[in-house]
């Protein structure tokens, strides 16, 4: 009976802690739609285009790219925060770059964004790989 006493104490640090959690975690963003993909001659690599959808307030985690990317954004915007340097928002007609190794984290406005990306990468490798926090 001891425990019953602590009931009420268990359920509203659970109460308190949930809407933390649901705060924290951005919905995620769509995966990205490959429009082409063309051979680079004399590499092992291909270029690949495609267009990402973004819901809004959705966020691609922590990631970092094995080659480069070209992004446009077509409509809305985007806030890309790369490890070290200052956080960059991205406006509809704006366009970003980001160097094949480098950790970021693209996340979308409160409208959504839709972004038309070009990269190079292997062929059967993974392209993105998530970054730890």
């Amino acid at each position: 009976m001891k425990s019953a006493r602590y009931l009420p104490l268990i359920l509203s640090t659970l109460v308190c802690v949930q809407p933390v959690e649901a705060a924290e975690s951005a919905p995620a963003a769509k995966d990205t739609v490959v429009l082409q993909r063309v051979p680079v001659p004399g590499t092992d690599r291909e270029m690949g285009m495609g267009i990402a959808e973004f819901p809004p307030n959705a966020s691609k985690p922590r990631h970092k790219a094995t080659g480069p990317e070209v992004a446009y954004v077509l409509e809305g915007e985007v806030t890309v925060q790369v490890d070290g340097q200052a956080t960059r928002v991205v406006h509809a007609g704006e366009s970003y770059r980001m160097p094949a190794g480098v950790i970021h984290v693209t996340t979308a406005g409160p409208e959504g964004a839709k972004v038309l990306a070009t990269w190079a990468w292997v062929p059967g490798k993974p392209f993105n790989i998530r970054a730890p926090k």
